[in-house]
């Protein structure tokens, strides 16, 4: 993210936290920000810069996902508002959501800021229009998506998912100004996201080494449609990106892991890129470093299970319970990969139904080969390979984030160490931060704050 340090008065302007501390109320750019295409690509290039903030795609987000889950019994922190998600009991004043909040929303913002002035620029090179575009749209998305994983209960909380999910901004504003838009419903809030999606993949690049190709589109709208049941949906998209052959499965099951800087992998997809200036994994590195944590019982029990690569190679170490999967400070956080898709792909088809078992059980047995384990050839029956999906799921992207959001969207419940908690307790949503409810007189807070 060098080209940002060209453009030191846009940064000051929109206040990205690792370069100045940020300015309570940010306003509009000023005309001169907006005035040509190079200066909207500088905006483009600080709302990446932003991406990799710690609250969003930097760490956060996976580390704070772990820790409401249930892989991991972490010990008491000294911080407050880290403690207040290991005891599950947060209040609107948390200092992880409202980080969340005030930073997704402000890549958000400086997102729609580029989006009303590219038209401007449309005769003058279209192709450069397009790309900014259409990265804009992806980054919005997401942002929206991550932000309703926490903020809102998950999809099938209700029938037609009415339930209150996430404002949704696709318009310029400020921190107090133009931002009193109510909560949309968590179906409303899907479906601009998808939408955000499949137009940003148009004009996205094919090149899977951009820093946003089609296929992370593509991904990610695989990732969004499983998380809404929607298995037909997510089918598609899988099959999108697998069948393209632009992607394979790395030799090891470590290499995902020892990326940094601008290195890619043959499995990569999308990736947060971690480099001396940015240093922008602290938050995954620092909190899910192998001597902060403790498996659960559960865990163990899973570990114990394994008979392949994966056990010494990433959770073992001489045989003894130790989470190397961040050993390398200097790693790239990885978003999207392409084990995630075949496990998503397997569970679809058994959902959707007319696949044949040894179908499905080709999508997890090729994870289980490239670790050098026994394949299964004897799973079957719908609950059966849906189980054994499930541990294969958290075998693989175990520590991730991934476990969080699963449970959820199966209706499961999460076994702590502090208690049984039902995969819709409202101890596992973050509160709308206090600030927003001062601030926006249409804003609705979440039960039990």
């Amino acid at each position: 993210m060098k080209k940002i340090l060209k453009f030191i008065l846009l940064i000051s302007f929109f206040g990205c936290e690792k370069h100045l501390e940020i300015i309570p109320d940010y306003k509009f750019p000023s005309e001169l920000a907006t005035s040509n295409l190079d200066s909207l690509e500088s905006i483009t290039n600080g709302i990446f810069n932003q991406l990799q903030s710690g609250n969003l795609l930097g760490g956060g987000l996976i580390a704070n996902s772990e820790l409401l889950a249930d892989n991991w019994d972490s010990g008491p922190y000294s911080d407050f508002s880290l403690n207040q998600l290991r005891t599950r009991d947060m209040n609107s004043y948390n200092g992880e959501a409202s980080g969340l909040w005030n930073d997704g929303y402000r890549a958000i913002n400086m997102c729609n800021i580029v989006l009303n002035y590219l038209p401007n620029f449309e005769n003058e090179n279209i192709q450069k229009v397009e790309k900014l575009r259409s990265e804009c749209l992806f980054i919005r998305a997401v942002c929206h998506f991550e932000m309703l994983r926490m903020f809102a209960q998950p999809a099938g909380f209700n029938e037609n998912n009415s339930h209150l999910g996430i404002p949704i901004r696709f318009e310029m504003g400020s921190a107090t100004e133009g931002q009193s838009t109510p909560r949309s419903s968590v179906a409303q809030v899907y479906e601009f996201i998808i939408q955000d999606l499949e137009n940003s993949i148009q004009y996205l690049p094919s090149d899977r080494l951009a820093r946003v190709s089609k296929w992370a589109a593509m991904s990610y709208l695989a990732k969004i449609n499983f998380q809404k049941h929607d298995y037909e949906q997510a089918l598609y998209w899988c099959n999108e990106v697998i069948q393209s052959n632009e992607f394979s499965l790395n030799s090891s099951v470590e290499e995902i892991y020892n990326l940094s800087g601008w290195s890619y992998s043959n499995e990569s997809i999308f990736q947060i890129i971690n480099i001396t200036e940015d240093n922008s994994n602290g938050k995954i590195v620092g909190r899910l470093k192998s001597t902060s944590v403790l498996y659960n019982q559960k865990f163990d029990s899973i570990i114990n299970s394994i008979d392949d690569n994966r056990k010494s190679e990433l959770y073992t170490f001489f045989g003894v319970p130790y989470l190397k999967k961040y050993s390398n400070g200097a790693m790239n956080v990885t978003i999207i990969r392409l084990s995630e898709l075949y496990l998503t792909r397997a569970e679809c088809k058994v959902r959707i139904g007319g696949y044949s078992d040894s179908e499905i059980r080709n999508d997890y047995n090729i994870l289980i080969e490239r670790a050098n384990g026994a394949i299964d050839n004897n799973t079957s029956g719908f609950q059966n390979l849906i189980n054994k999906i499930s541990l294969e799921r958290n075998i693989e992207l175990g520590f991730e984030g991934d476990r969080f959001h699963d449970q959820k969207r199966k209706k499961q419940k999460f076994n702590t160490n502090l208690g049984v908690y039902d995969w819709n307790s409202p101890k596992l949503i973050y509160p709308i931060p206090q600030q927003e409810i001062d601030q926006n007189p249409n804003m609705i807070q979440n039960e039990g704050y």
